[in-house]
């Protein structure tokens, strides 16, 4: 958190802020805007339970009024006025009500909104893990671009600057007039590829400062090297460990316990509730006659039953019928999607793994070839285009192998969204 307010702090402050893979993803967790949404439904989620819980408790009102009377009724009693009532009235009355026996309808309606909470914030972790994976990716992916953004470069100059050669000796009579087209041709052909992957670049750097949550106009650099952590995994204990631990599959369970709630809760609707409660009175008259106040307090007990609403209640007891049919088609749909998932993140991690053994022995071949060729043209047996196209196979083998790197952590992080991994 310390790491991701410096971060922050550096943003806001003007300068290049510089990202580690790891600071990255922390600040996307922090920043992330769909990740911020979330959050925002989960934290509505838990005031929702509030919502549930508090018709557990009891209710307490309180009411008063003062009313004046002009005439009041009087009667004469052996020839005494005796007058019924008083001008002025003074009335504060508080009541409490609660539900004593309501056959488990208002738990159950506090289980289903707690258990909706914990869909959402499950919801959350599953796009926090999503934007682990995203993070990563354009993270290598953008390490990658850069270097082949600057292989482009070097080779165009290397290029332009042959061309300038060639032409020379081409005026000095040294070469043909085919050698001098050959060399401009490379250059102009390579020219539009550099400008390419230059905006590729470009555009690849605004889609990382829109996943992390930046500024459009901040700038960033991004420190770190790509490299191989070996890992080894067996696939049946991946595929166990995503039906374990994976959140779709814990809400579809929560979901399906919504419905049995939902079912258990219309399928007693229309049973009466017991209510008990109290009522404290103090008024001024307290009697017909006289002007004392008093006071009175007044128990009750009673029931609230609703002998028919419109059949609505059958209806509901249907709809959660067929909610609790959907989880569980759902349930054995999403067991099968995610062994799918699992078994292509393997494949992919596997191929990737093969891809950087087979790039890693082109890169020693290209480089021994470049030797060569070097060598070659020192003693005047090659020419400085061999030369030239050597070392530019040796440049376009060092990032190939750069992005097998970038395949392999990028396949390895798609392992850890398939099986669920928090961190």
């Amino acid at each position: 958190m310390i790491a991701v307010l410096a971060l922050f702090l550096s943003m806001t402050s003007g300068d290049t802020i510089s990202f580690t893979v790891e600071e990255a993803i922390d600040f996307a967790l922090e920043n992330n805007p769909e990740i911020s949404q979330l959050n925002i439904e989960f934290r509505k989620s838990r005031e929702q339970v509030g919502q549930a819980v508090s018709a557990l408790y009891p209710t307490i009102t309180a009411t008063g009024y003062y009313a004046y009377v002009t005439d009041i009724p009087v009667i004469e009693f052996d020839s005494i006025p005796i007058p019924f009532g008083s001008n002025e009235n003074y009335n504060v009355k508080v009541s409490l009500q609660q539900v004593l026996f309501a056959w488990g309808k208002l738990y159950n309606t506090f289980k289903i909104s707690d258990l909706a909470s914990e869909i959402a914030e499950m919801n959350l972790v599953r796009k926090q893990q999503e934007i682990r994976y995203s993070v990563t990716d354009a993270f290598y992916g953008l390490l990658v671009l850069d270097e082949y953004v600057k292989q482009a470069r070097a080779s165009l100059a290397q290029l332009e600057k042959f061309a300038a050669s060639v032409e020379t000796r081409f005026k000095a009579g040294l070469v043909s007039q085919f050698d001098l087209l050959r060399a401009q041709v490379q250059v102009q052909n390579l020219r539009p590829a550099v400008i390419e992957s230059e905006n590729a670049l470009n555009l690849a750097r605004e889609g990382f400062r829109l996943l992390l949550g930046m500024e459009l106009d901040s700038e960033f650099m991004l420190t770190g090297e790509l490299q191989m952590i070996d890992e080894e995994f067996a696939l049946d204990e991946l595929i166990a460990d995503a039906l374990q631990n994976r959140a779709e599959v814990k809400n579809l369970k929560k979901a399906e316990k919504i419905a049995l709630l939902s079912r258990a809760v219309a399928r007693r609707a229309n049973l009466p509730t017991l209510i008990g409660g109290a009522t404290y009175d103090r008024s001024k008259p307290f009697g017909i006659t006289g002007d004392e106040w008093g006071s009175n307090i007044t128990f009750n007990l009673g029931f609230q039953w609703t002998l028919f609403s419109g059949f609505s209640n059958l209806y509901k007891s249907r709809e959660a019928a067929l909610m609790l049919k959907e989880a569980r088609l759902a349930m054995d749909n999403l067991d099968r999607a995610i062994t799918v998932e699992v078994k292509q993140a393997y494949l992919s991690f596997l191929a990737a793994k093969e891809a950087i053994d087979a790039a890693e022995k082109n890169v020693g071949q290209a480089k021994k070839a470049f030797e060569i060729i070097e060598t070659r043209y020192k003693s005047g047996l090659a020419t400085s285009l061999e030369v030239l196209d050597t070392e530019l196979a040796y440049r376009q083998a060092q990032v190939n192998y750069l992005s097998a790197l970038k395949n392999y952590n990028t396949s390895l992080a798609q392992i850890y969204k398939a099986i669920g991994k928090e961190d």
